[in-house]
């Protein structure tokens, strides 16, 4: 097997689309809005591709996004892939790996921060999201990011957030007495592939336990239903908000980690 660097859309999409729920967040990033900002890698077996990893550069981020994810018990692939990738990956990264796959960067050198286990839930089920009245949801566009921004200073403190996400038309808030209370959009959407991924969920910490969460998400996922096929979001594996969003209708596929990588 051999590393091999990937630019025709079509072929990373047709590797990615064997299993598209776990490869959500990348066949996002293959619409136009993202994908000039991606460089793809892949294992090539004898003209198969078996594994994909995504380096993901998005204007003014901190630092690149490594992606390489695969089920539970198929993390062999990422591990193989990401060993061949050494002389390309930068010094410094922001990481989603499938479980386990850090030990091989550690035993190339870097040094990766305590990984954290996130998990990857897809929507599963419309009636929950159809029962909920969105009637105080108001769409949120690029003249709001400001006010956008202070909420997340507020709930959702150290939380990277694109303004240029706000085009999208997928973002929702709730106002409570002239205030931005909560908020839902993407991370990424694309009408292309038909795939989003629910981002940027937040309420104020003085407002929450009202519904305004539940209320902007629902918003938001109808905005996209006629659009896409598959919904998603990640969503750190002890959190609370798992139980909202297997509220909502969405399921536990599996699990990855997150890390900081130098």
């Amino acid at each position: 097997m051999k590393l091999v660097c990937l630019h025709d859309k079509a072929e990373i999409e047709a590797a990615l689309r064997r299993d598209a729920e776990m490869h959500l967040y990348e066949l996002g990033d293959l619409d136009d809005f993202f994908f000039s900002q991606t460089t793809w890698f892949g294992l090539d077996d004898r003209g198969t591709l078996r594994s994909i990893a995504l380096l993901y550069t998005a204007v003014g981020a901190e630092q690149p996004v490594l992606v390489a994810l695969a089920r539970e018990g198929q993390t062999w692939g990422v591990t193989s892939l990401l060993e061949r990738m050494r002389p390309v990956l930068p010094r410094k990264m922001y990481a989603h790996l499938a479980v386990g796959a850090s030990r091989a960067l550690e035993g190339m050198g870097f040094v990766v921060e305590a990984p954290t286990r996130h998990d990857r839930m897809i929507l599963s089920d419309w009636s929950p999201l159809s029962a909920i009245d969105t009637a105080r949801a108001v769409p949120l566009g690029p003249p709001d990011a400001r006010e956008i921004e202070a909420l997340f200073a507020d709930a959702y403190p150290g939380n990277w957030f694109d303004p240029n996400m706000l085009e999208t038309k997928t973002y929702f808030g709730v106002r409570e007495d002239g205030v931005l209370a909560a908020v839902s959009g993407v991370h990424v959407v694309s009408r292309t592939t038909r795939v989003a991924a629910i981002g940027n969920v937040a309420t104020r910490p003085a407002l929450r336990g009202r519904g305004f969460g539940r209320i902007v998400v629902a918003a938001t996922c109808r905005a996209l239903r006629a659009d896409v096929d598959h919904i998603g979001l990640n969503v750190e594996a002890r959190s609370e908000a798992i139980r909202l969003y297997e509220r909502l209708g969405f399921v536990r596929i599996a699990s990855y980690e997150e890390m900081r990588v130098t």
